[in-house]
């Protein structure tokens, strides 16, 4: 397991770890808090369906060194899921718990559309994807200090590439990749996206690492 300490006393202490099972409430009350618009795309507007989906699918793979959080004194105040190559190919799916949860019409929908949602990636590549902080938790540099620890994590895993989708009416996100040194690879523009997720431009990033 992984288990980084920031050593700078302006960052609060952040420390990085991976997921736990007995933090996973907390995980995922930020990934709501912060994402359930876009997920109403995929699982449509009853949110302890979606809830119970994607708590059962990370629960299958958390050992996939996927998952990560911001802690702050025991607090967890950020999330963020590493996306490589690797884990893509052990990550696990089960149909059955979608139609459990959603019945077999809408588990067909939401299905595809989680596998049309996955990251095209190649070996030296990390997709960022889940980037939140807690919303009583932000400004206190814990979304820069996840990113850094992703570069870091690149680095030792000889990844070279960072890439990442950002909404663009999310401008706080968007200056902070920009000021860590992403650049824009396409900008995508999408009545159906703005109708499900309120957005309607969409910004692909890729910062290359040295």
């Amino acid at each position: 397991m992984n288990n980084f300490k920031n050593q700078n006393s302006n960052s609060h202490n952040i420390r990085i770890s991976n997921l736990k099972l007995e933090d996973l409430d907390s995980y995922l009350k930020i990934e709501f808090d912060a994402f359930f618009e876009k997920l109403k795309f995929i699982f449509g507007s009853n949110k302890d369906a979606a809830y119970s989906i994607i708590k059962s699918e990370i629960t299958t793979n958390i050992d996939t060194g996927r998952y990560y959080n911001a802690i702050i004194d025991g607090k967890i105040v950020g999330i963020v899921e590493i996306v490589t190559r690797e884990n893509i190919k052990s990550y696990t799916k089960n149909f059955r718990t979608f139609v459990k949860y959603l019945g077999f019409f809408r588990a067909v929908k939401a299905f595809i559309l989680t596998f049309l949602e996955a990251p095209k990636i190649d070996s030296k590549t990390i997709y960022i994807d889940n980037v939140a902080v807690d919303v009583n938790s932000r400004r206190k540099g814990i979304a820069k200090k996840m990113l850094s620890f992703v570069e870091d994590f690149a680095k030792r895993y000889r990844k070279s590439v960072l890439k990442l989708w950002v909404a663009g009416k999310n401008k706080n996100a968007y200056n902070l990749y920009k000021k860590l040194g992403f650049n824009h690879l396409v900008v995508r523009s999408s009545w159906i996206a703005e109708r499900y997720t309120g957005y309607r431009d969409w910004i692909y990033m890729k910062k290359e690492i040295l």
